[in-house]
């Protein structure tokens, strides 16, 4: 017998799919139309763009070498979405598109923080924070040595949080105003995405070094050319991460490429799953939909899907969306809730495992993030099987990498005095849990005692026996 809420969603998309017949052309690729007077065009093996240019007037304003794809102007009075569909036909052009606009979902959905006036929030304290034990895992992982790309409205870099918490935050640069600060502009729907994610980023990854890539505007938009130049960056910077908190219904060609490349560089993509609460794949947005992309889903603080997030088969995890605290514009701080502010918790933890483990390929983070994930479908009714391998595990992933040795309370990979402190810290003064807890019972008798630390100094200074292999 079919559920009420499998009823309810075979309505809801029906309505989605009669509304979107009736939109514009379009709106059915990106959620704010395109760049006007911009195409952009990729030319079959051995075949040059100057072919199209002398024949159409148009002229080359970017070009991405690592894809082969060019930015074009289309000549004035011309309209770009007609030139676009007779160069596509064309047997020497592998496509032309126009240059599609993403944005981040809380945009779109005019979803609003709300801002923290009386001092009250913790970021480290926050539901969130305490739900994933994160301080736990950073016992094992900080994210040190490696970079993480935040391809977004930019960063308020001057904000108190990352002063307090000696954020590693580097301005790479601005593809809207075309120069090397990528700083976050207030004013528009859009501002204090950026810096909001950002906050996140350093809550789970405070040893990563954040590259912070402007591309989105105060609205909280960006054509996709200058996203896949973003994306290019990234890759020639060395970043292992990348954040894509952000999308658009139908796909961006040039985007899709410079992801693919990406991916095919080592890179472990992370992208917000939309805030449309459907499963429609009408709706369901690029780039959150491709196989590349680890789709996140938002949770609220009992790990049932939050009521904006989207859901679906495209989706691989879920991570916390709602009642999040963090960073925001100018000095403030802020709750806000978004699929957008769960994908970065994602990105922290590849970070944190990339770090504990350089050697990791992209695939292998991605498995052991889905394979250590806690499968929560009996939480949520209705949704069994479309919320993904469920929610994200820190101390389980971390524990998959790296090596598990015996002694090591710490998780530094290193015995010494530093462990049997740490399990001391742990019994009597409330010090971080050691993970896997085995880990620190160095007599093996089952027991996590005052023992175990007399056990390790005997071992490291009076030749007593080593702990267990």
């Amino acid at each position: 017998m079919t559920s009420k809420s499998s009823v309810f969603r075979y309505i809801l998309c029906f309505l989605i799919t009669l509304i979107s017949l009736s939109l514009p052309a379009f709106s059915q690729q990106g959620f704010g139309g395109y760049r006007e007077g911009e195409i952009i065009c990729k030319m079959e093996i051995g075949f040059s763009i100057n072919i199209i240019n002398s024949t159409y007037g148009t002229g080359v304003k970017g070009h991405q070498q690592q894809t082969g794809c060019f930015l074009l102007s289309v000549p004035e009075g011309q309209d770009a979405e007609s030139l676009a569909a007779v160069i596509d036909a064309r047997p020497d052009v592998a496509y032309c598109r126009l240059n599609y606009l993403l944005m981040t979902p809380e945009s779109l959905q005019r979803s609003q923080p709300f801002l923290d006036v009386e001092g009250v929030g913790s970021i480290t304290l926050q539901s969130a924070a305490v739900n994933l034990e994160i301080s736990a895992a950073q016992t094992l992982s900080t994210g040190l040595g490696v970079k993480i790309a935040l391809i977004d409205g930019g960063v308020n870099f001057l904000h108190p949080l990352f002063d307090s918490t000696s954020a590693i935050l580097v301005s790479r640069w601005d593809f809207v105003d075309s120069d090397s600060d990528a700083s976050e502009v207030s004013g528009g729907t859009g501002s204090g995405h950026g810096t909001f994610v950002a906050g996140i980023l350093n809550l789970t990854a405070p040893g990563a070094e954040i590259m912070v890539y402007r591309a989105l505007d105060t609205a909280g938009i960006g054509d996709g050319f200058s996203l896949a130049s973003a994306v290019l960056m990234a890759v020639e910077d060395s970043c292992r991460v990348i954040n894509l908190s952000f999308g658009m219904a139908g796909i961006h060609s040039a985007l899709d490429e410079a992801l693919r490349y990406a991916k095919s560089s080592g890179v472990n993509l992370v992208a917000a799953a939309g805030n449309d609460s459907t499963d429609s794949p009408l709706v369901f947005p690029f780039p959150a939909d491709r196989a590349y992309c680890l789709a996140v889903v938002a949770l609220d603080s009992f790990n049932l899907k939050a009521g904006f997030s989207n859901f679906g088969d495209k989706v691989d995890l879920c991570a916390p969306g709602t009642g999040i605290y963090s960073a925001y514009l100018d000095s403030s701080y802020a709750w806000w809730e978004g699929t957008s502010f769960a994908a970065p918790f994602v990105s922290g933890l590849a970070a944190l495992l990339i770090s504990r483990n350089q050697a990791l390929l992209a695939s292998e983070v991605d498995t052991v993030l889905s394979q250590t994930a806690i499968n929560i479908d009996s939480l949520n009714v209705g949704y069994e099987g479309l919320l993904g391998h469920g929610l994200i595990d820190f101390l389980a992933a971390i524990s998959q990498t790296g090596t598990t040795i015996y002694g090591d309370a710490n998780g530094d990979q290193v015995v010494n005095i530093l462990d049997a402190i740490f399990i001391i810290s742990y019994l009597y003064k409330d010090g971080p849990q050691p993970y896997p807890l085995q880990i620190a019972d160095t007599n093996n008798d089952g027991k996590i005692t005052i023992l175990d630390s007399t056990y390790l100094l005997a071992y490291l200074y009076k030749t007593g026996p080593p702990p267990p292999q």
